[in-house]
């Protein structure tokens, strides 16, 4: 039986399976894989159904340093939105 379509698998190393395969879904190893697209910034195979809150395209090691900034950037608006609201309570009292 010959290969009419080739397993278009994305692996660890960004690189394509390569297999030939019967199925258009890809070889018998990566036919059930759930589909991965490459990372916008270091061409890892990342997920294409993302969990809500993250709309990038970024593997999850990239996506560590952003979800890191977006927590400073929370502590920082509490720590103003605090300060402001100390501000008022002053100026009332």
């Amino acid at each position: 039986m010959k290969a009419k379509f080739i397993c278009y698998h994305l692996r660890n190393t960004g690189k394509i399976c390569g297999k030939g395969s019967t199925r258009p879904e890809g070889c018998r190893s990566h036919f059930k894989a759930k589909k991965r697209q490459p990372c916008s910034a270091c061409s890892r195979p990342t997920k294409i159904d993302k969990p809500i809150g993250v709309d990038n395209d970024l593997c999850s090691n990239c996506n560590k340093s952003n979800y890191q900034i977006r927590h400073v950037n929370m502590l920082r608006d509490k720590a103003q939105m605090f300060d402001q609201y100390s501000e008022e309570i002053s100026f009332q009292g």
